[in-house]
C-alpha cells in the first residue's frame, strides 16, 4: 500500500522483494491500483518506477527507505541493507515499534559508520489487503502514528520527513514518540489480536467460515475484557518510565477508527467493533502472524520490559504461555526481549532513559557512542521543474498493509 499511495502522490518509488514472483504483476504494469473498502476501483493508480530483487539497486540514491515488513524479518532485512546505506538516509520501519533499536544494534555489530536516521512507527499507516497481483484494497488510514527514533533526540528532524509522506491532507498526524519504548508500547496488533486468537483457537484451527477476528461473535465482552487487561499492563510499563499513556479506547478515537465517526471516547467493547476492522475475514489457521509475530515481538516484549521495571504482566504472560502450547513454540526464547534490542536489564531507569535519548551505551569505566552517530540533516527533496513538491524518492519493501 505504501508504494501505491506514494506513487499516487508523485514520489519516485522503488519496490524491493526477494521473491520476484510476488511483484511480477507490479513490474509488468508499472503501477498498483487502489480499491476501496468494498473492493471497488477508486481511480487511484500509484506509479512504481522500479521493481527489483537487487537490494543495492533498490536503496541507491533513496532519501527515505521504508521498511513495512513483519517484525520477525526486521533484523535480517537490516543486515541486508546495512552495507548499502548512504549518508543522511532515513530508514523508517512501519508496523511495530522498536525497530529503530534493532537497526541500531545491527549497525553496531556490523561496525557500519554511515550516518543515517533510524525510526519506526507503532503501527502501519493503513489497514489494507493485497487483492491481486497489482491491486490493493485500502480499508482505512491509521491517521495517528507514533514515531520513535534512536536516538530519541532525532525525532523532530525525522518527523518533518515523515510528515511529507503521511500528510495532513490525508488526515495523518505524526505523534512524536517520547522515546523508542513509546512506539513499542502502543502496539495495537499485540493488544487486540492475541486474546481473540487464543479464545477462538478451536474455530480457527478447524477453519470455520465465516470467521472475522474482530467480529461480535469472536470478540465477546469477556474476550474484550482480556484485551483491556493487556492494554492496562502496557500502560503501567509506560508509566514506570514516565511516559504519558492513553487507553486503547482513547487511541481508537485518536486514529479516527470509531465505528460511526464518534468524536468522543467509547467503551472499549463498542470502540473495537468497528467496520474498519470487522471487514477483515480470517485467519483460518493458528500458525499465522497474529500469533507468530504478535506474541514473540509484542507480548514477550511487554513481559520482558515488565520484569526489568518491576511491573507485573500476568495476563500477557498467560496469553504467551497458552500460545506457546497451541503452536508448540518457545516464544519467550525466540522473542524480542530487552537484551535482544541492545538493552541491559540491569540498567537503572535513568540509565535506560539516557540511552534512549542520547544513544549512549553505558560501559565499564566510560560510555561510548554507538554507530551510526548523529547524522547530518536528513535528505530532503527539492522541487524540480515540472514536478510536484512530493517528488522525493521513497523506497521500500512490500508487506500486506
Amino acid at each position: 500500500m505504501c508504494a501505491a499511495d506514494l506513487g499516487c502522490m508523485g514520489y519516485e518509488v522503488a519496490l524491493f522483494s526477494r521473491e520476484a514472483d510476488r511483484v511480477k504483476g507490479v513490474k509488468a504494469r508499472g503501477e498498483i491500483e487502489v480499491l476501496d473498502i468494498d473492493s471497488k476501483p477508486t481511480g487511484m493508480r500509484g506509479r512504481v518506477a522500479l521493481v527489483t530483487s537487487d537490494i543495492r539497486e533498490a536503496v541507491r540514491g533513496a532519501q527515505v527507505i521504508l521498511n513495512p515488513i513483519p517484525y520477525f524479518a526486521c533484523e535480517e532485512y537490516a543486515r541486508l541493507v546495512a552495507p548499502h546505506l548512504e549518508e543522511g538516509q532515513v530508514v523508517l520501519y512501519l508496523g511495530k515499534g522498536g525497530a529503530c533499536l534493532t537497526w541500531a544494534k545491527v549497525l553496531r555489530e556490523l561496525s557500519v559508520r554511515t550516518r543515517v536516521y533510524l525510526a519506526d512507527t507503532n503501527t502501519l499507516p493503513y489497514g489494507a489487503s493485497r487483492m491481486g497481483e497489482a491491486q490493493v484494497r485500502l480499508e482505512n488510514r491509521t491517521q495517528n502514528l507514533i514515531l520513535g527514533t534512536f536516538p530519541g533526540r532525532d525525532v523532530d528532524e525525522v518527523a518533518e520527513v515523515a510528515g511529507k509522506l503521511f500528510t495532513r491532507e490525508h488526515g495523518y498526524e505524526i505523534r512524536r514518540g517520547q522515546n523508542a519504548i513509546d512506539s513499542i508500547l502502543v502496539d495495537y496488533n499485540a493488544i487486540t489480536h492475541t486474546p481473540p486468537m487464543v479464545c477462538n483457537a478451536a474455530r480457527i484451527e478447524l477453519g470455520e467460515r465465516p470467521f472475522f477476528l474482530f467480529g461480535r461473535k469472536e470478540n465477546t465482552p469477556s474476550v474484550v475484557r482480556l484485551i483491556g487487561r493487556i492494554d492496562r499492563e502496557r500502560m503501567a510499563i509506560g508509566t514506570a518510565l514516565g511516559l504519558k499513556q492513553w487507553t486503547l479506547e482513547e487511541e481508537i478515537l485518536m486514529v479516527k477508527w470509531n465505528p460511526h465517526g464518534e468524536d468522543y471516547v467509547l467503551p472499549l467493547y463498542d470502540a473495537i467493533h468497528t467496520p474498519f476492522l470487522e471487514v477483515c475475514e480470517g485467519p483460518f489457521k493458528l500458525d499465522t502472524r497474529h500469533l507468530k509475530e504478535d506474541i514473540p515481538y509484542g507480548l514477550v516484549t511487554y513481559s520482558s520490559l515488565g520484569r526489568m521495571l518491576g511491573v507485573p504482566t500476568p495476563v500477557s504472560d498467560a496469553i504467551i504461555t497458552i500460545a506457546e502450547e497451541l503452536l508448540q513454540k518457545d516464544f519467550r526464547a525466540m522473542g524480542r526481549t530487552v537484551e535482544s534490542i541492545g538493552i541491559d536489564p540491569r540498567w537503572s531507569k535513568e540509565t535506560l532513559k539516557r540511552y534512549l535519548r542520547d544513544g549512549v551505551v553505558p560501559a565499564a569505566g566510560k560510555a561510548k557512542k554507538p554507530r551510526p552517530t548523529k547524522a547530518k540533516k536528513p535528505r530532503t527533496a527539492k522541487k524540480p521543474a515540472g514536478r510536484s513538491a512530493a517528488s522525493k524518492r521513497a523506497k521500500g519493501k512490500g508487506r500486506k498493509g
